[in-house]
């Protein structure tokens, strides 16, 4: 009896224990969503009472996408870039068109016979399949970052050795393994166009341009660019985005480089697609140079980074009207990653390009990474 006392006592408390838990964490839960909810209705005030984004669209020169026609990247230029005078650099024949449009089609090849890797995207329903994959021997730095917390977060009680190779070796072994393979062809070399790029970057810019490097440990050199593939019919009509969240700085940014190897026909796609920008990469002059007007306009804005169809209608009517690009074969397009921009869906064909980022800085040595 005592023992069955002792017993049903235990469970007593035990239970009572189990309730205050539950009701704490009940309580906790709730205090969230309340606290989440207040700083939504916060923000919807804020947006209601005080946003305007087509007050923040730029005109004038800052709104201009630059073109030269001579296949040159000139420091001028890539000065507006940097500094937010101009939207964007259209560089045309930067690559010779028909080795662009030949490089282009190995890819194809590659890409059937080893298989890419498909770019998650960020949806109401959660994470969906993209209309782009990648190919190459590494994956983007902030995946591999991913899946080193990742490892680590699923290894921390397995008693797993501290020697093996980690997703971020793993990462930093594939950037030199991509850089060897992609400039042979057969038993003789090519000049990569990612190469070319790195190499006119440094010559244009006052301050130099390279790889970035770790910051600690054996300062391993990141990865200069990776070949992406989109193929028609795109699930998508073109997926509104950035890069970076972050406020327009004349110091500072974040920008990418695309250099374009084939693109959809034209004419294919005016028979099955009503847009006749289809296959275009669209970039909308938007101006956010201060935090106040982001939160000003937080709830629209949120969308970029949380890309959906309804959310996709909304920033399209804010946004208005695009700067267009028409990409040839051989041509390269930089542009500011914290302006909203996107590569227009199509109905026929392959678009493959290689994208690399490069941080600037005022005053210091350009660094390219992927």
């Amino acid at each position: 009896m005592r023992a069955g006392r002792l017993i049903s006592s235990t469970a007593n408390i035990a239970m009572k224990h189990m309730n205050i838990v539950i009701q704490h964490k009940q309580r906790r839960q709730f205090s969230n969503r309340t606290r989440n909810d207040a700083i939504q209705e916060l923000f919807r005030h804020l947006e209601s009472n005080y946003g305007n984004l087509s007050s923040l669209i730029d005109t004038g020169t800052a709104a201009e996408t630059i073109v030269a026609d001579d296949g040159i990247i000139h420091a001028n230029h890539l000065k507006r870039l940097f500094e937010h005078d101009a939207t964007a650099l259209h560089v045309r024949n930067f690559y010779n068109s028909e080795s662009a449009t030949q490089l282009g089609e190995e890819l194809i090849q590659e890409s059937m016979s080893k298989g890419g890797k498909n770019w998650k995207v960020s949806t109401s329903r959660g994470l969906e399949s993209s209309d782009v994959g990648t190919l190459g021997e590494h994956p983007p730095y902030n995946v591999a970052v991913a899946r080193e917390r990742q490892s680590i977060s699923s290894s921390q009680n397995d008693g797993d050795s501290k020697d093996a190779t980690t997703p971020i070796d793993e990462y930093f072994e594939g950037v030199q393994r991509e850089f060897h393979s992609r400039r042979r062809n057969g038993t003789s070399y090519r000049l990569w166009p990612l190469d070319k790029l790195r190499l006119e970057l440094d010559e244009a810019w006052q301050f130099g341009a390279g790889l970035a490097r770790e910051q600690k440990d054996q300062r391993r050199a990141f990865g200069g660019g990776l070949p992406r593939i989109m193929r028609g019919p795109t699930r998508w009509k073109g997926f509104i985005h950035v890069d970076d969240l972050g406020p327009l700085d004349s110091n500072r940014g974040l920008f990418s480089a695309n250099i374009y190897l084939t693109v959809p026909d034209t004419d294919a796609n005016k028979h099955t697609n009503t847009n006749p920008d289809a296959g275009a990469l669209y970039i909308w002059p938007l101006g956010v140079r201060s935090r106040l007007d982001w939160y000003r306009n937080a709830i629209t804005l949120s969308s970029l980074s949380a890309q959906d169809p309804e959310s996709q209608l909304v920033l399209r009517k804010a946004l208005g009207t695009p700067n267009v690009i028409h990409p040839e074969p051989g041509d390269l397009v930089l542009l500011c990653a914290q302006r909203p921009h996107c590569a227009v869906g199509f109905s026929d064909g392959v678009r493959v390009s290689l994208q690399s980022f490069l941080q600037y800085e005022s005053e210091k040595r350009l660094l390219i990474d992927c």
